[in-house]
């Protein structure tokens, strides 16, 4: 990397050395050829040489407006092009000027200039119809808000990125500090070439080679490129893994729309393999399909412009049974529009999709845009812009998120912050995006179809999410009104049911606070139940402190504020002895990564299962000051709706005899009244009803026996 920015900054010397010895009819000549070649650095470099000895060449300030403008320059683009647009209007000047302009969010001089255009031009002009979109993103830009409190975008950095063109990051599948990207640059293999292949210094361009780089402890470093066996004259670029990460899949070709598709082992190289083999799959990449996104080694989602779809590229997925690949299948106009939409991701939850699209809704560009899809509804929602600072207001495109959903990584070309054309950028997100948190599970066309099955059976199933809440003023907010008004419907459907309302929190303090703030907040959940209709009787209160996390609170060394707010939540379970519910209600939680999941709710889930024993160590109607009890574990309060009445409790176990130890060493704690209660499937039990159910649950006879 240090070898190609000093070969480039020899370049520009060599370049500066030229144009200075040049006579200024020759500099001009030849800024105009590498101006027209798209040679821009060299174009600006001589065009600059011809401008200081011949100063007011109004076509040269034209073409070094658009030559900064394409380096990247738009501050010093937009000097050119704004006094050309003054004195000697023109339509090129005018259209790049309001690109500058868009490209520096200046959106109504960007509307201005651009309108400036149309007005120069014929309406058969190949830059017309762009144009009028452009100023469609530009009122949708204005319309985008910023969303820094979102993630933190930064530039991987010029060792990774650099003068050319660097694209298609793919993190590793393997090692969390290690991306392969694209990138078409000084250095690449087989130099300067034309879409043919051929080799051509003027008008030729670098074709893309596969490189890796590496997160090190000064930043992102250079580590290296695939070798030569995988980077060859054309493009090559990274495309995927299969799900054991042992099999690369890449792209190569003489351009980067119209080539093939390979898979390369990585555990085994035939040495007198020439190429790798082909992958086998239903796109057509040599009639520009591209951009696949791989899922569980059977499933692809891919761009294509192929009949039957909605205008441009527009996604496509096709599945995978046995060698046999399903017809592609559009995503439908949910996802789809008349113009492009290309480089798609399907998170591990398989119903989260991420990609870019250049519709007249983006801000400049192409956008990433992600969208849920809606199993009940059976499609996805209307996807919703990233916006800033993931998008800018050129291409921003290739988002990948890495394995634990904190980091992303795009290639852009914005205007400011860039080395070159696209360059390589990580987005570090300030939530983990749980979509991408645990192991890859069902595609959302299976969930479509499962809806689909059980639409007969619909009323007879219901999901009831747990209530998060900051404070106590959240319980009853809007959208947790909503729950515990179908928590009061199911109620009064199933009356024989009985209602477990368990509260949990962090630890904010003494434990005894936190007990005590929990069991007052499902009070506020049962006084509303109450009011819609639930018996007091059959709600059965519960506060189980910080005793019982979803979530690590500590993730690294550092507080794991998404694990706190994790754990402030109140659940409500529908539970019964042993009659089965004319309805089947499960419980929703927030899904938690690996990487910060916590045993206690599981603990307690066990705990709830079957027959279960705990000491009752004393009943009030205020808080417990006794600090004797905070020597114990797996404490709790409970309470029944209405009363008053806190139960406080200790100890849950799945023997008797580990029960009866514990009340025992209460007792000579001075709660002298402890005793010991029994559950069956979290319902307290009476020594009777106990006696009738002793077939069911042997583990009862120890607690009659007491």
């Amino acid at each position: 990397m240090h070898y190609r920015i000093q070969m480039a900054t020899v370049l520009l010397f060599c370049l500066f050395q030229m144009a200075a010895a040049q006579k200024p009819a020759d500099l001009k000549k030849n800024g105009e050829k590498a101006f027209d070649d798209g040679r821009w650095s060299e174009a600006k470099q001589l065009l600059s040489a011809y401008q200081e000895q011949k100063p007011g060449d109004n076509a040269v300030l034209t073409q070094l407006g658009i030559a900064h403008y394409h380096l990247h320059e738009p501050v010093k683009a937009r000097k050119y092009l704004e006094y050309i647009v003054a004195n000697a209007p023109n339509a090129d000047a005018s259209y790049y000027l309001g690109r500058c302009l868009h490209g520096l969010k200046e959106w109504e001089k960007a509307i201005t200039a651009y309108k400036v255009f149309i007005k120069l031009v014929g309406d058969k002009h190949p830059l017309r119809a762009n144009t009028i979109d452009q100023i469609k993103r530009c009122v949708a830009g204005q319309g985008i808000l910023p969303n820094e409190s979102i993630a933190l975008v930064e530039n991987l950095g010029n060792q990774i990125n650099s003068a050319g063109d660097e694209f298609a990051p793919l993190p590793s599948y393997n090692f969390n500090d290690r991306i392969y990207y694209s990138a078409a640059r000084q250095g690449s293999v087989g130099d300067l070439r034309n879409d043919l292949g051929y080799e051509d210094s003027n008008k030729g361009h670098y074709c893309s080679d596969m490189m890796t780089g590496k997160r090190m402890n000064s930043g992102w470093e250079y580590a290296g490129t695939l070798g030569s066996l995988l980077n060859t004259s054309r493009f090559e670029v990274p495309l995927g893994f299969d799900d054991n990460g042992q099999i690369l899949y890449f792209f190569r070709g003489f351009t980067l729309f119209s080539g093939e598709f390979f898979a390369d082992t990585a555990t085994r190289k035939d040495e007198y393999a020439i190429t790798p083999p082909v992958l086998s799959s239903p796109m057509q990449p040599e009639e520009g399909d591209r951009d696949p996104y791989f899922f569980n080694d059977s499933v692809l989602v891919f761009a294509s412009r192929r009949s039957g779809g909605l205008g441009g590229l527009d996604l496509w997925i096709s599945q995978r049974s046995g060698t046999q690949w399903s017809p592609p299948e559009n995503l439908g106009a949910q996802i789809n529009s008349a113009y492009d939409e290309v480089t798609p991701f399907l998170a591990k939850d398989g119903h989260t999709l991420w990609f870019s699209s250049n519709h007249q809704g983006t801000m400049g560009g192409f956008d990433v845009f992600k969208s849920v899809f809606n199993a009940k509804k059976a499609q996805w929602a209307t996807p919703d812009n990233a916006g800033t600072p993931i998008n800018s207001t050129e291409d921003d495109a290739f988002f990948r998120l890495t394995s634990d959903g904190q980091t992303a990584f795009f290639s852009s070309d914005r205007m400011d912050d860039n080395f070159g054309q696209r360059d390589i950028y990580a987005a570090y997100f300030k939530e983990i995006q749980m979509e991408q948190t645990g192991s890859k599970s069902g595609l959302f066309t299976e969930t479509a179809k499962k809806q689909a099955a059980d639409q007969v059976n619909e009323q007879r199933r219901a999901v009831i999410p747990a209530i998060l809440y900051d404070g106590d003023q959240d319980i009853l907010s809007t959208e947790n009104r909503k729950t515990l008004d179908q928590v009061a419907m199911l109620a009064r459907q199933m009356p024989k049911a009985t209602l477990m309302i368990t509260v949990h929190c962090n630890e904010t303090g003494p434990a005894k606070f936190d007990l005590y703030n929990g069991i007052k907040r499902a009070e506020i959940a049962s006084k509303y139940l109450l009011e819609h209709g639930v018996a007091a009787e059959k709600m059965t209160l519960r506060s189980v402190g910080a005793y019982y996390p979803l979530a690590t609170t500590i993730l690294e060394g550092k507080i794991n504020e998404i694990g706190l707010r994790l754990n402030r939540r109140l659940e409500i379970t529908f539970n019964s002895v042993q009659e089965n519910f004319p309805i089947a209600v499960s419980l929703e939680r927030p899904v938690v990564s690996e990487l910060m999941a916590a045993q206690g709710t599981a603990a307690l889930d066990a705990a709830d299962k079957g027959v279960a024993f705990r000491v009752e160590a004393v009943t009030t109607r205020q808080m417990l000051q006794n600090d004797a009890l905070s020597m114990f574990g797996d404490r709790m309060i409970e309470s029944t709706a209405g009363s008053g009445n806190y139960r406080y409790c200790s100890g849950l176990f799945k023997a008797a005899d580990q029960a009866i130890s514990l009340r025992n060493d209460l007792q000579k704690q001075g709660f002298t009244e402890a005793k010991i209660v029994a559950l069956v499937h979290g319902i307290a039990v009476s020594k009777a009803e106990s006696v009738g159910l002793l077939k069911k649950f042997p583990e009862l006879a120890g607690f009659i026996r007491i």
